[in-house]
């Protein structure tokens, strides 16, 4: 059944991919103590140049500074996972922007790679404080704010963003509770990281709710025991999860990509498994050779079952209409 469910929610979207314009413009955006980017439609067609490219994973072409194109766009913001950067998820930014978004992405200072603070889970209101900086930033922006709709504001988050994308939404992260459902264990990731990084029991739950938030999407998210029962079930914007297919002892399916379908509420959400996906195939796609220039973790670019790039449609084809339509829904959630 939860194939079955899997492919309506994949054909259905077909339908919803908007038409591309000429171009995707890029520049960077004023945030104080924080790097953050923007993507959005252009008709400025060149010159064009690659951003998020390196020896390991594929980049996009944009063109840097150019005029954004149309009015009234609806905003994203792209919420990295633990030790990533704003580049990860550059794949999705370009398809959003040629689908008429403007996206916004931003290095999480203390959570992202080569700033790392030791004691980042003392600090769980962070990182989404650090996304609705980044919003305040694009809305004073004098050439991009004036022309958003404000009314369609989402926000997408890849593992550890997942629960960043939660808490903007109105999801409340109670520590006690991923504490009591960790116990001592020392084989699930998402302990270890947050065991090390300082949470416990006795912090005061954290709600970092942006009524500016109008959806949700949760990219292989992490932490969903966290998360007080009745915040979810209470969730004033729709949610789509989205996981990985493929099961990793360390980030159990089970536990969390089937407890979010379990959590959140069946009349505003909606959850598939994206079969031959990793946990890392969220992120962008990996050159040739990038397993051998990775060594000791060349599993962020092996283990898939099915191509990167061809997930990388599939998932676009889920979002993006999830994104565009209205709170209409054209599917319950799916049942886990």
């Amino acid at each position: 059944m939860r194939h079955l469910i899997f492919l309506l929610l994949f054909l259905s979207s077909l339908t919803g991919a908007a038409a591309e314009p000429v171009a995707v413009g890029f520049r960077t955006l004023a945030v104080p103590g924080i790097e953050a980017v923007a993507w959005y439609p252009t008709d400025q067609a060149a010159p064009v140049s690659l951003v998020a490219d390196n020896k390991v994973f594929f980049g996009v072409p944009v063109v840097r500074d150019a005029p954004l194109a149309g009015d009234a766009h609806p905003v994203v913001l792209l919420s990295h996972g633990y030790s990533g950067l704003w580049r990860n998820q550059a794949w999705l930014a370009e398809r959003l922007a040629r689908a008429g978004f403007i996206a916004i992405a931003a290095n999480h200072p203390g959570t992202t790679f080569a700033d790392m603070d030791p004691t980042w889970a003392r600090h769980v209101d962070a990182r989404p404080a650090q996304m609705s900086r980044s919003l305040d930033a694009l809305l004073a922006d004098p050439d991009l704010g004036p022309r958003i709709d404000r009314d369609r504001i989402s926000v997408i988050g890849h593992s550890l963003g997942g629960s960043t994308a939660l808490l903007l939404a109105g999801g409340v992260f109670d520590p006690s509770r991923l504490i009591d459902a960790c116990g001592d264990d020392t084989r699930k990731l998402l302990c270890i990281l947050y065991r090390e990084g300082g949470l416990s029991a006795d912090m005061a739950p954290v709600s970092a709710r942006d009524p500016r938030i109008s959806a949700a999407v949760l990219l292989d998210m992490e932490g969903i025991r966290a998360f007080t029962p009745e915040s979810l079930a209470g969730l004033p914007v729709p949610v789509l999860a989205l996981v990985s297919g493929i099961e990793d002892p360390a980030l159990p399916l089970a536990w969390e990509g089937r407890a979010q379908a379990a959590s959140l509420p069946a009349a505003t959400s909606r959850y598939a498994e994206i079969i031959g996906a990793t946990h890392f195939s969220f992120m962008s796609a990996c050159k040739p050779g990038a397993a051998a220039l990775l060594q000791d973790e060349a599993f962020v670019c092996a283990g898939e079952t099915v191509p990167r790039p061809e997930l990388h449609d599939a998932i676009a084809r889920m979002v993006i209409p999830f994104l565009s339509s209205d709170r209409q829904l054209v599917s319950a959630l799916q049942s886990p």
